[in-house]
């Protein structure tokens, strides 16, 4: 089945090139991922022009490390928090499990003038005076949301056709470069591997040391890998017996001590 784009696709003499390379070269500048963002957020109106912008870092385990506003006063992310930050539920929840799926639109576009919610509409979209809404997330080298945008304006102008397919060729690549970030650059992500091999964790279990090392909960390592929490449980279990330690500090530390 088709997925739903929220715009169409423009010629190549459309598109402005220069200003697409220019807004990516400033987001490249950044040296971690909070940087990154905010470069995103504020050199993003060239290519898609907006009056309030929202940024959410968020763990591997989907709670929140660190936000970013641009002409958004801090009550309203605070009353947005209190909506979702300890909800599993939620329409408009970036807080959720999200996972990449490249067959899905990597932006999403609000009319909120059309759209219907018993509380979360009426007390903080119209509130804030909210007319218009796109946003996009970024994801890590395991699928997990890492990153969410929102761009928002407070007139009744929807967004173009033009500015979302600019929008779209942009996140593409921002997207692309943001994994970079997650690429093994710390002690923890240079587990000697042979060495785990040696002392006969299976392939799986190495996966699932790697995911643990990064401070992934049992939880979300099985909807990484899309197993049962009782089969991940039992993978920890064996690892632990193998590698002679009773719990995750033990492991750690042993893991620190033979890294490469």
């Amino acid at each position: 089945m088709a997925q739903r784009k929220f715009y169409t696709k423009i010629t190549p003499s459309e598109v402005d090139w220069k200003t697409l390379y220019e807004f990516m070269a400033i987001c490249g500048k950044a040296h971690d991922p909070r940087g990154y963002g905010i470069n995103i957020l504020e050199n993003v109106g060239r290519i898609c022009p907006f009056h309030q912008g929202t940024l959410f870092l968020i763990d591997a385990n989907h709670r929140l490390m660190g936000h970013y506003l641009k002409n958004v006063a801090e009550h309203y992310n605070q009353a947005y928090l209190e909506y979702y930050i300890d909800s599993d539920e939620g329409l408009y929840n970036v807080f959720i499990d999200h996972r990449e799926d490249p067959n899905q639109p990597t932006i999403n576009v609000h009319n909120w003038v059309k759209e219907n919610s018993p509380d979360f509409i009426p007390n903080y979209i119209n509130d804030r005076g909210l007319k218009h809404t796109v946003g996009f997330g970024l994801f890590d080298l395991n699928g997990c949301i890492r990153m969410v945008i929102s761009l928002d304006r407070i007139q009744d102008t929807p967004f173009t056709n033009r500015e979302l397919y600019h929008l779209q060729l942009a996140v593409n690549r921002l997207n692309d470069s943001f994994k970079n970030f997650f690429y093994h650059g710390s002690s923890w992500s240079q587990i000697d591997k042979e060495y785990l091999r040696t002392a006969g964790l299976t392939a799986r279990e190495i996966e699932v040391v790697d995911f643990m090392s990064q401070g992934i909960s049992p939880a979300n390592i099985s909807k990484i890998l899309c197993i049962s929490q009782s089969t991940t449980y039992k993978h920890i279990a064996h690892i632990y017996s193998k590698l002679g330690v009773s719990n995750k500090q033990e492991l750690l530390v042993k893991l620190l001590r033979k890294t490469v």
